[in-house]
């Protein structure tokens, strides 16, 4: 018994405050025996009769495999695998159908899927039904009668340009819905927010608050006021507390990403902006088996300069089943929120100058030192950057760093890279640098890109990722889940069609093939977050993280219609299709 209590007080520390809770729960009700709850894999597995697309570096294929334990044996033909069916102990007849790495999320923001569990879903059309104020106004005050009480009251994914009125929320909009509780809506960017009154107080922003470097508190241009929409750093503090929720809130939001993760496929999920919080309540959450998936955790900026000063140890929290990776670093805002850093002006600037541009979240010269900081301490960096202006502080930084201290594979990270020139992809290649797409943005936001945005020239060439095939660039795709939902076959299918949410094609010259497309899923987002020696390809010796598909991608007509039919990590099964 005594060493239980260890194990247990030794988990507690990993565990973040909004577990500890079901910990307490668990043990009262069911004694000592929770502990190790990732199942064992069943011993020795031989599939065959399949479609096995291995995502080898030559592409091969295979029709069986050989499973033992945790790990991959043997990838070859029926014939190949025939000497172990007399001590198997699972024999699976595939019938035909394909098997894959498990996809791997190169960037999001895991457990946000799970909000939907908690929180009003603001999104409209394509995503969601929202399409008046009024209309999320109801969201909120159904959320607000299931989930009581005087905490947050939070909402996710309102789209202003979508919504019939054209603008964003006011704090009088949130007021109508509660006077007594604070209320965040999230703008489906995730870099801004409108908050009610009750919250601006909490926070003491008043007309005499100033905006803080790299975000904007808006304010109404005849009273002074704050409107409640926070942009970028100036909304950051009330979101992490607004998500910083009860315990038995956030359990729910966990099991709730696990499920809707695991039913599209996904065997490592990545959370690339950690707080210490939800770094110690993930690590916790995988040992204690709530999180079945592999977790990639990126510690955000603060956190990653820390570690690397001595006063902050993130190799406490890393597992086998959890990868402390690089640190990350927020270089702009978004395109849709007209925060995304341009080199030149908006196509239609809106309420803003002529001349508007966005603005860097970071100054240029910060930046640098601190990039120079974390890549110079032998860490791997990653740096968020839409607009091509912050992909030039980016490559700038990664060239300083890069002369201080060379390397030979460095592998820094461009997330979102959305409007990546030409010219800078050719200094990506000759520097080391590897963008992760967000390529959705074609179909969620390419109509609007293209009419409101940024032009028809500049629209035409967001997420190039058949001009950094052609440079032989390696780079992954991503949905920056919860920005968009977690959808595996629409990650793969975007930059195949590249088309818009109203059937239109965008940029037809920066379409990739099915295979380049199911790679910067797997094997190329293993390589990216230096996974490749376990991850990302079905090669003996490799994790049993495996997707099995009801059609092979390579020759469907549509890749939408594809479905999921079984999920494994290990070689368990942590999701199968209803029959």
């Amino acid at each position: 018994m005594g060493r239980s209590i260890a194990t247990v007080n030794n988990i507690i520390r990993g565990v973040g405050w909004a577990l500890v809770a079901l910990v307490a729960l668990v043990v009262v009700a069911g004694g000592l025996a929770w502990l190790g709850l990732h199942p064992s894999p069943p011993g020795l597995q031989v599939w065959m009769n399949g479609r096995i697309l291995t995502m080898d570096a030559e592409g091969s294929q295979a029709t069986a495999l050989v499973i033992e334990d945790d790990r991959i044996t043997s990838v070859g033909s029926d014939e190949d695998v025939q000497r172990w069916l007399p001590k198997a102990d699972v024999v699976r007849d595939l019938e035909g159908r394909t098997v894959v790495p498990g996809f791997i999320e190169a960037h999001g923001h895991f457990p946000g899927a799970g909000l939907v569990a908690v929180a009003a879903d603001l999104n409209s059309p394509p995503i969601g039904t929202v399409k008046t104020i009024p209309e999320a106004l109801d969201a909120l005050r159904q959320t607000d009668t299931n989930q009581p009480g005087d905490g947050w009251l939070i909402g996710f994914g309102y789209d202003d340009t979508m919504l019939a009125e054209k603008r964003h929320f006011t704090r009088d909009d949130l007021d109508r819905v509660s006077s007594t509780r604070p209320i965040l809506a999230m703008h489906i960017s995730a870099h801004m927010a409108v908050v009610n009154s009750v919250a601006l107080e909490r926070f003491g922003i008043t007309a005499d608050t100033p905006s803080p470097p790299g975000g904007e508190i808006r304010k109404d241009p005849d009273t002074g006021e704050p409107t409640g929409l926070l942009l970028e750093t100036a909304s950051r503090p009330l979101q992490l507390e607004a998500l910083n929720m009860p315990p038995l809130q956030q359990i729910a939001v966990v099991r709730s990403a696990v499920a809707l993760y695991a039913a599209q496929g996904f065997t490592t999920v990545q959370n690339g902006l950690a707080t210490l919080e939800q770094i110690k309540g993930m690590s916790g959450g995988s040992k204690l088996g709530l999180i079945p998936q592999r977790l990639v955790i990126w510690p955000k900026d603060e956190l990653g300069l820390e570690a690397v000063e001595g006063t902050l140890d993130l190799g406490a929290y890393a597992s086998e089943r959890v990868y402390i990776g690089a640190a990350k670093f927020v270089g702009d805002g978004s395109i849709q929120g007209y925060t995304g850093f341009l080199s030149e002006p908006y196509y239609r600037t809106g309420e803003h100058p002529k001349d508007y541009r966005g603005y860097p979240n970071i100054d240029a010269d910060a930046l640098s030192a601190q990039v120079k900081s974390i890549h110079c301490s032998g860490q791997q960096v990653a740096v968020h950057g839409n607009g091509d202006a912050a992909i030039d502080q980016f490559l700038d930084a990664w060239e300083a760093a890069l002369g201080a201290c060379p390397a030979e594979d460095a592998r820094p990270i461009l997330v979102h890279a959305q409007m990546a020139r030409p010219d800078q992809l050719e200094r990506m290649k000759e520097l080391g640098a590897t963008p992760s797409f967000f390529s959705a943005h074609v179909y969620y936001w390419g109509d609007r890109h293209r009419d409101i945005f940024l032009g028809p020239e500049r629209a035409a060439r967001i997420s190039p990722a058949a001009s950094a095939t052609a440079l032989g660039i390696p780079f992954t795709t991503h949905l920056d889940t919860p920005i968009v939902p977690i959808d595996s076959m629409l990650q793969l299918w975007t930059p195949v069609a590249r088309q818009t949410s109203s059937g239109q094609t965008l940029g037809p010259d920066e379409r990739v093939s099915v295979e380049q497309a199911l790679r910067a899923m797997t094997s190329d987002a293993a390589w990216q977050l230096r996974l490749e020696e376990q991850l990302g390809s079905i090669e003996p010796g490799k994790l049993a993280d495996l997707v099995i598909l009801s059609n092979n991608p390579l020759d469907d007509e549509d890749l939408r219609d594809i479905e999921i039919d079984q999920t494994l990590v290990g070689g368990v099964t942590i999701y199968e299709k209803p029959r």
